[in-house]
Order: C-alpha cells, then structure tokens, then sequence
C-alpha cells in the first residue's frame, strides 16, 4: 500500500547516455514538441507531449509515523487547465486516467504496477512502481563499454519473461469478461527492465491501445515509441495488433544477442533495393514518409521506413546465421513482415524459449543473474559513469567474488 507522503527527489529531462551513438540518435525519434522522458537515473518512462504539461518525477515513498524513506516511485503529472495549453492539459489528464483504468486489468509480476490517481495543491498525478532494475538500453550500454554480448540463451530468457507478460496483457478482459485487446505499441529496449538477480519487468501501458470502455479514440498513425522498433505495420499503415508487439520484441532480442538492430541498416537502402519495390509498395512507403514529416518525426525514420519496406528473409538469415538453433527459429518467426506469418499469440511465442530454455533447466534466472553479475564485475568504473546501480550489499562482498 503506498503511502500518501511523498517528496519528489527527481525529474525527467536527463539527456541520454552519449556512449552509445545509435540509442542518442534513436531517443529523438519521437518527433519535435515530444520528449522521451528520464527518470534521474536516465532509463526511459513514458514519452509524452512535453507542451501538453504531462511530466515525469522520481518521489521517494514516506510512512505517516516519523516520515521514514520507504523507496522509489514514478510520478506522471500534470499541470491545470490554463491559457492556450488548456486543451493538451485536458488531453494528458484523460491520458492518465485511462492508464489508471487499465491497470487494474493488468495484475502480472512482469509488468509495473500503476497505482491510482491523486491531486495534490491543482496538480493531478498518477503513482506508478518504479523499475527495481535497469532499463536493456542501459544494460546493452554496459556490455558494449566492456566489449562484450549478451548470450543468446540470455536473449531467450529476457524473450520469455516479456512474452508472458504480453500474454497476461493481450489476453486481459474487462469487468464483464470482455476482451481488452490491448496492443502496448511502444515495446523497445527503453520499456523493457531488467534487475540484477535476473528480474525481467515491462513498463510504458500508458500508451498502450486497447478496447478499454470509454476510451477516447486514437487518430495518432505513426510510432507512439521508438521508431527503430516498431513493426511493419505500425510503420507503414500506423495499424497494428498484438502481433506488432511482438515483432517489437524480436528486434529487441535479436539487439540483445548480436548488438543489431533490424532497422538500422542505412548502409542497405540502395537505390536498387527502393527501386525492386512494385509502384503499389513505393506509393505505401512515401505516404507513410509523409506521415511521419507532418508528425515532425527525425529525419531517421523515413530510412527506418524504407527499410521496414524492403528487408527480406535474406536479410534475416544473415543477422541471425551465427546464432544457436533455438533463438535463431524463434526470430525467424518473430520478425516476418507480414503478421500472418509471426507466431499468432504471444501465448504461442511464450511457449518457444521455454522449450529452447528447458523450462528454466537449461538457462533459468539463476543463470541470467551470473551472467549479469559477471557483467557487472567487469564494468568496474564504467557502471559509476552510466550511472547504473550495484545490487545491495554487493560492495561489502565483491573481494569474495571471483573475476575471472
């Protein structure tokens, strides 16, 4: 039960990490007049329109008896209704209230907690859990400073514990039993936590689309997260489903194992690729362009675009050829282009690592904790620098612990 005493220690605004020059270039892909909001530790929360007056705060939680520290949380807030501002304000509080409605139905270990709304002196803010881990930009951040990959069982392992999650999501109804279909739309390696003894947690359902009963309709046809994560679909048509979740989470896995990214390939968008589009495919593509010009999206995503256009199986054989059986079936299925031809359910997908995983007998959460700890141990300074955390207790027991 949260507390209602709570003091703000932080706000968003941090600028990304600078050490990895494709994340910084991908954290302006959500278009001018919107912000990627940063807790004070820079991991991503939730993006929203900054001129809309929603913004993001770090609070620590307090007891009513001696006002005793009790951890972190995410405020989401927003401003009141005055000037020209009035209608976005109003827009960014509906905004809320339908992440407050939504989260009741959401009830699952791997998905943070949304608590309920509250106003405080004209100010009406939302509570939200915050992530007890780092976000996968920042991990993939680490092992790249040290030189390093994640293992592709780890990709598996961090695939399973979203895909369940996504399950209990898509799969969710409403009071009278009545799907939800709630397609989140922005997962990416910002929206995704994952903690040092191999938690795995997904954030963002704030802009998720969903059958919710009285929700206010979204006209909005671009990427409502990072473009360089999103599907086909979502890319081209601004349409999507749950399977567009889960092609999200097959970029984010296939980064994860081989530290690329399926739509940051600029080097492949030749003429002659654009031009073995038919005249149909070419008109598809320019008009998604214009789209995203009028959203004022970076210039970056018409490349994105052009190459959710024209990737082909080719392509994804050669980014997955040097991975293990397991993981490179798995993202043969997650990142076809057409999603007739992904798994059907995020159920379904579930069901794959698990297999290749054994069930926890192969690779399980004790494993993913060695190998995050191993990582951890060999960053050394570098972890001070990106401003990720030691798990507790872990600097009075660090000489015990091999390096090798």
């Amino acid at each position: 039960m949260l507390c209602a005493v709570l003091f703000v220690t932080g706000c968003a605004g941090v600028e990304p990490s600078t050490r990895r020059r494709t994340f910084q270039q991908r954290s302006a892909l959500l278009g001018e007049g919107e912000t990627e909001a940063r807790h004070s530790r820079g991991q991503r929360s939730d993006a929203f329109d900054a001129h809309h007056g929603l913004s993001l705060f770090v609070a620590r939680r307090r007891t009513l008896e001696g006002n005793h520290p009790r951890g972190k949380v995410l405020l989401n807030a927003v401003g009141l209704q005055t000037g020209q501002e009035g209608a976005g304000v109003k827009r960014a509080r509906v905004r809320l209230e339908e992440q407050v409605r939504l989260a009741t139905f959401l009830n699952h270990p791997g998905i943070l907690r949304v608590h309920r709304m509250h106003k405080a002196e004209g100010c009406w803010y939302v509570i939200t859990d915050h992530p007890s881990g780092h976000s996968v930009s920042d991990m993939l951040t680490l092992a790249a400073e040290c030189g390093r990959r994640f293992s592709p069982l780890f990709a598996l392992y961090v695939g399973a514990k979203v895909a369940a999650a996504l399950e209990h999501a898509h799969e969710a109804r409403d009071g009278e039993g009545k799907p939800l279909n709630i397609v989140h739309r922005a997962v990416d390696v910002g929206t995704i936590f994952v903690d040092w003894k191999g938690g795995v947690q997904v954030a963002d359902f704030g802009l998720a689309l969903s059958d919710l009963p009285g929700r206010v309709s979204s006209t909005v046809r671009r990427p409502l997260g990072d473009a360089f994560y999103s599907s086909p679909e979502m890319l081209l048509t601004g349409r999507v489903d749950a399977r567009s979740d889960l092609f999200a989470l097959g970029v984010v896995m296939l980064e994860i194992a081989t530290g690329r990214n399926l739509l940051d390939a600029p080097d492949d968008l030749t003429e002659e690729v654009k031009g073995s589009l038919s005249v149909r495919q070419r008109v598809r593509v320019r008009r998604a362009i214009r789209r995203a010009r009028l959203a004022n999206s970076h210039p970056m995503v018409e490349d994105v675009i052009w190459r959710a256009a024209t990737y082909s199986q080719a392509d994804l054989d050669a980014l997955t050829e040097n991975l293990p059986q397991g993981l490179r079936v798995t993202l043969g299925r997650l990142l076809q282009a057409k999603p007739a031809d992904r798994y059907r359910s995020a159920r379904e997908l579930a069901a794959d690592p698990r297999h290749w995983l054994g069930d926890g007998e192969v690779f399980g959460q004790e494993d993913a904790e060695a190998e995050l700890l191993k990582l951890m141990k060999l960053a050394g300074e570098e972890l001070t620098e990106l401003g990720i955390r030691r798990p507790q207790g872990f600097e009075a027991s660090q000489d015990e612990i091999s390096t090798n």
